[in-house]
């Protein structure tokens, strides 16, 4: 696992995270690589990315390093805590594809790529052009990180 940008401290604290969601979420998936990169994407409109690469063991991930900045010399409580949350989200999106509940599948130009879910029979459903609210995938990872995410803060208050 690499953490790339931002300061020493906000990767220090990413790199606690991304460690105690994959303890939590995957304690068996010890091949996965995971780079989470400290960007300003934001700018793109989300707090968060994550992307999978080349192989389905490899993720890029992306992370807003300016949510918690320090206000009048104090830390940004709410910041902070929206920060570990989306990097909770982004493992949860991790974990989807690395257990094969979500699926990236490209086709030919015709059809592009598309997003599939795998349904309590075992099949794959297409939720591509289903909004992101309504996505399963986006769905699940909205009711994990703050479990995710407060399970972390308890663990590292200690």
């Amino acid at each position: 696992m690499t953490v790339i940008g931002g300061t020493k401290k906000q990767r220090q604290l990413t790199e606690n995270v991304v460690w105690y969601c994959i303890s939590e979420l995957m304690p068996r998936h010890s091949t996965l690589e995971i780079e989470v990169q400290l960007t300003k994407c934001l700018d793109e409109g989300a707090y968060g990315f994550c992307m999978q690469m080349n192989s389905d063991r490899e993720f890029t991930i992306e992370v807003d390093k300016r949510m918690h900045k320090f206000k009048n010399g104090n830390l940004n409580l709410s910041g902070l805590k929206r920060f570990i949350q989306t990097i909770c989200h982004e493992m949860v999106h991790v974990y989807q594809t690395a257990t094969g509940r979500m699926v990236d599948r490209v086709y030919p130009v015709k059809l592009g790529s598309r997003k599939l879910w795998k349904t309590k029979d075992g099949s794959y459903v297409d939720y591509t052009h289903t909004s992101w609210s309504k996505q399963p995938w986006e769905r699940q990872a909205v009711r994990m990180e703050s479990k995710l995410a407060k399970g972390f803060m308890k663990s590292w208050t200690k």
